[in-house]
């Protein structure tokens, strides 16, 4: 079997996995089930696959397969998928989120098969490591953001009294509220570690650390948008539902910044990683 084969094979059983996942996880909900090891295998499974595929790309095409349109698509699903993973594995009280969060990665993953699946090809500026420190740290920031959203959606759902039997299993919302706090303090590191690898990467590329381009003044917009989430809790004292409306915004910022910029940004810096 050669390596596209290979590549198709794990890409799409790995969806098939990612879907029925997500079925699951919404008919526990409704129905107050409890499959948690069948889920969360299956899961790790589809994404294990989805490594394989995107590994076998790299192979096939000699370099990072984060390059095009679909391949940022596929490798945002694959990270989204594994800050799941690794939500629902350790915090075992709250697996409820995967519920409200997994719909929100079949909605990209429904993006990825829209769009052209052709072989990327690498741009002389990519040839750095510093490329693979920006995005890795791009990735947890945006994997602890989404663990986040997930958790504060079930405290806006709750406010607003929609299931809030069925997220009776689950702590109280000061605690989903600390959690969360905590989430995006993670996600704040993680960003601002990813800003500056990808201001190294800048320098390396193109002579400056930093030149106001679209996608980097969006990134700018979104480190605040962080930092705000996490400073207006103790001087405002600040209730859980009001920091949950803070963190789905900043999350909402923080997609528009990695989903949409880079289709409307014509600089050097595409940001399409």
């Amino acid at each position: 079997m050669n390596l596209l084969n290979i590549e198709l094979l794990c890409f799409w059983t790995a969806l098939t996995g990612y879907s029925v996942a997500t079925a699951i996880a919404l008919y526990a909900l409704v129905f107050r089930k409890r499959p948690e090891r069948t889920l969360l295998a299956l899961m790790a499974c589809a994404w294990l696959l989805h490594t394989g595929a995107i590994g076998a790309r790299w192979e096939r095409l000699g370099h990072l397969p984060f390059i095009n349109i679909f391949e940022m698509l596929s490798a945002n699903v694959w990270g989204l998928m594994a800050a799941v993973v690794i939500g629902y594995w350790l915090l075992p009280k709250l697996r409820h989120f995967a519920a409200v969060v997994l719909p929100v990665v079949m909605l990209v993953m429904a993006w990825m098969l829209l769009v052209p699946r052709e072989a990327s090809s690498l741009p002389p500026t990519y040839h750095t490591v510093w490329l693979f420190i920006h995005i890795a740290f791009i990735k947890l920031f945006l994997g602890a953001a989404f663990i986040a959203l997930g958790l504060s959606v079930i405290v806006l759902l709750r406010t607003v009294g929609i299931g809030a039997s069925r997220f009776a299993s689950l702590p109280d919302n000061d605690s989903l509220d600390g959690t969360a706090y905590r989430c995006m303090a993670l996600a704040l590191i993680f960003d601002t570690l990813g800003i500056v690898a990808g201001s190294i990467w800048a320098q390396d590329a193109w002579g400056r650390y930093w030149s106001w381009d679209k996608l980097e003044v969006w990134s700018l917009v979104t480190w605040l948008s962080i930092g705000l989430t996490l400073h207006v809790r103790r001087p405002f004292r600040t209730l859980p539902h009001t920091n949950a409306v803070l963190i789905v915004a900043t999350f909402v910022i923080a997609f528009f910044t990695f989903f949409g910029i880079p289709f409307v940004s014509k600089a050097l810096h595409q940001g399409i990683v």
